[in-house]
């Protein structure tokens, strides 16, 4: 049997109005309603009909993902999908709640950004992973409602919501010093091109203010410069010279605690180590990394919500979403 909204009405006791509102407007509905409405209808299985919503809305019912296709893919690359996918997971997760329909699209050329108005693909943008200005101007300039997610920090005056990089940085260094340590040390990659990784080493350092800690650094980000960096910092370990390491992600912190236990560096006995992004991966280390979480699931989560806002009122989207430290063994 399928069920309609307006069983879905009888069953929480609103009436069928409320429950279009719940799906396409809920901000003005009484949380007490909203939870009563969902309740009843994840009870029955009742999915609202996107394509009816989008004729109600005089829209298309559909919010593009807009991303640029990989140039190139390798092996370290691939360890994030699982970003990818929570991503993905969470931006549908509030689009069903509302009625509307997630539709991936690729861009490559200012054609394909034209085409998106020229075609009506869509009522709103969610912009992944997109940092440069020229494009997301011409995606603004689309003038329809959208958001940028990613390290896009910079790009005041757009509509953002992005992940405060420096802060989480911050959690690592007060993490250490709360557990008495004062000799850190940072190992990262990719300074000259990143724009995370510099945010990373930025809020580090601020978190360890009125010390300057060592920095090994390289053009990559990988196991096997994890590895690298750890055979270099094991000496200094042993003399005396670092007493924890703060590491730029977590597949470089995978190489890091395998290089140091290799050189026979027990870990945290004679150092710490932190880790950055909380990837599933590192359930595979032989002790328990601590790790600072992205957040990433809420920070898309909290964009998708604000777009579909911003598509009833034109309101302005600016928001940071703060990460959050992850216990580990990895630190005494």
């Amino acid at each position: 049997m399928k069920h309609t909204r307006d069983d879905i009405a009888r069953m929480a006791g609103v009436s069928t109005a409320t429950v279009s509102r719940v799906y396409n407007n809920p901000d003005i509905v009484a949380k007490d309603k909203v939870r009563r409405v969902l309740a009843a209808a994840k009870r029955v299985g009742y999915v609202p009909d996107k394509n009816a919503s989008a004729l109600r809305r005089r829209g298309t019912g559909t919010i593009l993902f807009l991303e640029r296709p990989a140039k190139h893919e390798t092996f370290d690359k691939r360890f994030h999908y699982w970003h990818y996918a929570d991503v993905l997971k969470a931006v549908k997760t509030v689009m069903d709640q509302r009625g509307y329909q997630l539709n991936l699209h690729s861009i490559s050329s200012p054609a394909d950004i034209a085409a998106i108005r020229k075609r009506n693909l869509c009522d709103g943008i969610i912009v992944y992973d997109i940092e440069d200005r020229e494009t997301i101007e011409r995606i603004r300039d689309l003038g329809l409602p959208y958001v940028c997610c990613g390290p896009v920090d910079r790009l005041d005056g757009f509509n953002r919501c992005y992940i405060d990089q420096r802060y989480g940085a911050r959690l690592a260094a007060e993490r250490f010093r709360r557990a008495g340590l004062t000799k850190p040390a940072h190992i990262t990659g990719g300074l000259e091109w990143s724009r995370v990784s510099r945010l990373r080493w930025e809020g580090f350092r601020q978190g360890f203010e009125g010390t300057d800690p060592i920095l090994l650094a390289d053009r990559e980000m990988s196991v096997r410069w994890g590895q690298r960096a750890a055979e270099r910092a094991a000496p200094l370990v042993r003399k005396g010279d670092i007493d924890c390491i703060f590491v730029v992600n977590d597949l470089t912190a995978v190489g890091v605690v395998q290089g140091l236990l290799a050189s026979k560096i027990r870990i945290p006995d004679r150092v710490s180590v932190i880790g950055f992004d909380n990837l599933p991966f590192i359930a595979m280390l032989p002790l328990r990394l601590a790790t600072i979480d992205i957040n990433m699931a809420a920070t898309y989560q909290e964009a998708t919500r604000l777009l579909l806002k911003s598509m009833r009122d034109a309101s302005p989207i600016d928001t940071t979403i703060e990460p959050f430290y992850v216990e580990g063994e990895s630190v005494r």
